[in-house]
């Protein structure tokens, strides 16, 4: 069973938990503790799967509670929920948190939140790579950005204008989305200036996506070579857009591009923590294999569901490269369209078949291996030249 610790100093809040998780009662076992300090000497009494804590409280705080919960229990997933939201506390949080969520919060996004964070516990297995994942400094944060702009979009009137006005705050960002969104990728027949424009031909939510992509690679450049940052950002651009159209038509297409975009960000994890995959990695993620046999695939898919994406992009991340081991239903979908797109990309990269990568007996169960061959000239045309793309379409 799973437990949960709540954390607040405002006994209404804490009423109002109990009541919201009552009918978990019989799944997760539920503790409630008004002060930091009562917190830690409730931790001390036993392990904690997730901790939900106040920002704002007298004495020790959120940000100080989080802190102690990060070195003393580093595999404790931690969630702030807090209605104290200025800039200051915000940075704080970023630091020591897994997610922020602001009062007054949705119980139904609570709850999911809660039950995201313990199914993401299984995605490890064994509290011992839990907790040196948990303790790891260098476990990126979702950016600036890309929290802003995911705020603007749960917002019911908000324009092009306001997403390109986040975007230019970060002059990095907005510079190689329109690069990115004037190349061959995009297949758009004239060139774009204006992120105002590019946001209304390419849509809010794909730039927030790139926004998020771009925001976790910037990552690399403290323990990686520009060039392999690059290369990277290649591979994963590639895959996006194979992804992409491997779904055209159904309702996963846009999370697809993420997905792709995304795949391979556990390979970050390893990249800029090198003790944790016991050599520098600099110039071989290509190589990159595991954290006491996890995959990078799974710690992806375990970081992007702290940072809150949704649980089909965490599945299609964390078993990209084995789908057949993916223990939920199969079918052709998210998973395997991330899987064979990212096999393509590199196939194209490498300028050979890479049969031996796929995973033919899953393609085959769900009945999509006859397809692979017209997948390979989708593929090759899709990341031909600039003539070769379909104009205006993603």
């Amino acid at each position: 069973m799973k437990r949960l610790l709540f954390v607040d100093d405002e006994p209404n809040v804490l009423h109002g938990l109990r009541r919201m998780f009552y009918p978990y009662r019989n799944e997760w076992e539920l503790v409630f503790a008004n002060s930091a300090e009562d917190a830690l000497s409730t931790m001390e009494q036993g392990r904690f799967d997730v901790v939900v804590s106040d920002m704002r409280m007298p004495g020790m705080n959120g940000a100080e509670l989080l802190t102690r919960c990060k070195d003393l229990y580093p595999s404790t997933v931690r969630v702030v929920l807090s209605g104290h939201a200025d800039a200051e506390a915000s940075m704080c949080s970023v630091a020591v948190s897994h997610q922020f969520l602001a009062k007054p919060c949705d119980p139904g996004r609570l709850r999911e939140t809660v039950e995201r964070a313990c199914n993401l516990q299984a995605l490890l297995d064994g509290a011992c790579v839990r907790s040196r994942l948990g303790s790891v400094a260098g476990i990126p944060v979702a950016p600036t950005v890309y929290r802003e702009l995911t705020r603007l979009l749960a917002q019911d009137d908000v324009n092009i204008d306001e997403i390109a006005d986040v975007v230019q705050r970060d002059l990095g960002l907005s510079t190689r989305i329109l690069q990115l969104v004037n190349s061959s990728y995009f297949g758009i027949r004239r060139e774009i200036f204006d992120l105002s424009q590019a946001t209304a031909y390419v849509g809010v939510n794909t730039i927030r996506d790139l926004a998020l992509t771009f925001g976790a690679f910037e990552q690399f450049h403290e323990r990686v070579s520009s060039a392999t940052v690059t290369r990277e950002q290649n591979h994963a651009i590639a895959t996006a857009q194979i992804a992409k159209h491997l779904l055209a038509g159904q309702a996963d297409a846009d999370q697809a591009f993420l997905a792709g975009m995304l795949h391979d960000v556990g390979k970050l994890v390893l990249a800029t923590n090198p003790e944790l995959a016991g050599r520098s990695l600099d110039n071989d993620l290509e190589n990159v294999d595991t954290l006491e046999g996890v995959g990078h695939g799974i710690l992806g898919g375990y970081l992007l569901g702290l940072w809150g994406l949704s649980y089909s992009i965490v599945e299609a991340v964390a078993f990209h490269d084995k789908p057949g081991s993916f223990p939920g239903t199969r079918s052709f979908g998210l998973l395997a369209a991330t899987h064979v797109a990212d096999v393509l990309a590199s196939e194209i990269e490498a300028g050979t078949h890479l049969t031996e990568e796929l995973d033919e007996e899953f393609l085959d169960d769900i009945g999509v291996l006859p397809e692979i061959p017209e997948w390979r000239r989708l593929a090759s045309d899709l990341l031909g030249e600039p003539s070769a793309s379909p104009g205006g379409e993603l």
